[in-house]
């Protein structure tokens, strides 16, 4: 009788939790459309599996660089909301070393570029989120790229093709020289009393070959880290780079040598970050399928440099998720920063998001509880994620990002770093090619 009384009343402030405030569960993300299709989560990735990079190379008569980053295709995963299988179509856009999209006509054909040839799956039958998955692999027999470089993919409802409804990037890579990364520790200087540990690296590109590669074409390398492909830093020869994101800290950049002996790109001064927290949503016991909000079963505390699970590198995971159970869960995170009074905005980046802090994923203050939340649906799978700081523009943008305040710093974080060099190729009125491409951590550079 007594376990039945404490079941009764833990029903009750269940329920109470459930339907009152703010703990309402917001309606839109729950609606299925009935005009128009609404994608929640685009994803790209190598067909090896979910931890590939999504990297294509070019193997032809000029490549000659033996390169070993794909397996020659990549997956290109969505999830739609929609009351009947979605008309969807993507196409295909070849960008400038720093993601604006080629204006000319040579290089982004529209016949060539575009395909509805999309495998859909029914989302299971208890989905709340979303209808259908949609699954595209390239290159295939419609979809060849005869042209390295920076790439994204954008999906188009046929019934208003003009507006995008979600995008993914990828990167095509015709290997004609060698590329290897240099790490060493650094220091820079934070703006708040955080561990100053940093990272500086040169990438070193160089050719023995007499491939016609004209010294000066050869003016950018981007560096990521690996999951991570909207947070770029670009070693420019172009001064006047200026990307989307815009970082806390500025870092110092040179560019010398030649491609014979090897022509270096540096970057020094980039925070080395922390170790990736980890959320594993597998766990049916820990995160059952639910209507109501399911917090974390501890709150989040800001760290100082210093992590206990180890994580993978950035990657989302489902592998061991059986279709039934392939859904998203309404989480409620939580981070108690300790009494620590953070200045900017708090946002919220993972494989979730695509590692992609903005306005829908930014947390707010509970006075009450003196804790920042945010409620938000995750597709369930094995997560790695960090919190942000940064400041909301009047256009929607997140500028002066940063992830030292709430997370630390220290070298044994174990990111790996991937660095793409680029080539203005004078064809067709000139575009940007990747010609080399490199990865690395700080850990294996050192032995």
């Amino acid at each position: 009788m007594l376990l039945f009384a404490l079941m009764k009343v833990f029903l009750i402030l269940h329920c109470c939790d459930v339907f009152c405030g703010n703990s309402l569960i917001q309606n839109d993300d729950l609606i299925t459309p009935k005009d128009k299709p609404i994608v929640r989560f685009i994803r790209i990735y190598g067909e090896q599996g979910e931890q590939f990079p999504p990297i294509i190379i070019i193997r032809d008569d000029k490549g000659t660089i033996s390169q070993d980053f794909s397996g020659g295709q990549l997956v290109v995963e969505f999830d739609v909301a929609s009351q009947v299988p979605p008309n969807l179509f993507a196409r295909f856009f070849h960008c400038s070393y720093d993601w604006k999209e080629n204006e000319n006509v040579f290089i982004n054909e529209v016949s060539n570029y575009r395909t509805s040839d999309i495998f859909w799956q029914a989302g299971p039958s208890h989905s709340r989120y979303y209808n259908f998955r949609g699954t595209l692999k390239i290159p295939n027999q419609q979809i060849k790229f005869k042209y390295a470089g920076n790439w994204k993919v954008k999906l188009f409802d046929y019934n208003d093709p003009e507006k995008s409804l979600a995008e993914a990037k990828f990167f095509v890579v015709l290997p004609l020289v060698n590329c290897e990364l240099r790490f060493y520790s650094d220091f820079y200087t934070p703006e708040r009393n955080v561990t100053a540990s940093a990272f500086h690296i040169e990438a070193l590109v160089y050719s023995k070959s007499s491939s016609g590669i004209v010294d000066n074409y050869i003016h950018s390398v981007g560096l990521y880290r690996n999951h991570r492909w909207n947070e770029p830093f670009f070693i420019s020869q172009y001064l006047s780079t200026n990307y989307v994101y815009k970082y806390k800290y500025e870092f110092d950049t040179q560019i010398f040598g030649f491609i014979r002996s090897g022509k270096v790109f540096r970057i020094g001064g980039i925070p080395a970050e922390n170790g990736y927290r980890v959320i594993d949503l597998t766990n049916l016991v820990l995160f059952p399928s639910l209507n109501a909000p399911i917090r974390l079963p501890l709150s989040d505390i800001r760290r100082r440099g210093s992590f206990f699970e180890p994580h993978d590198d950035g990657a989302m995971t489902t592998t061991f998720i059986s279709p039934n159970y392939d859904e998203y869960v309404y989480l409620e995170f939580v981070l108690d920063t300790e009494g620590w009074e953070v200045k900017d905005e708090v946002f919220i980046s993972g494989s979730f998001n695509n590692w992609t802090p903005s306005v829908e994923w930014k947390m707010f203050y509970d006075d009450r509880e003196r804790v920042y939340k945010l409620r938000q649906w995750v597709r369930r799978a094995r997560h790695n994620y960090l919190y942000a700081t940064g400041v909301i523009t009047d256009d929607g943008k997140i500028e002066s990002l940063s992830y030292d305040e709430l997370e630390g710093n220290t070298v044994t974080s174990g990111h790996t770093f991937f660095a793409f060099v680029y080539y203005r190729n004078p064809a067709f009125g000139g575009y940007d090619e990747i010609i080399g491409v490199a990865k690395d951590t700080y850990f294996s550079a050192r032995r």
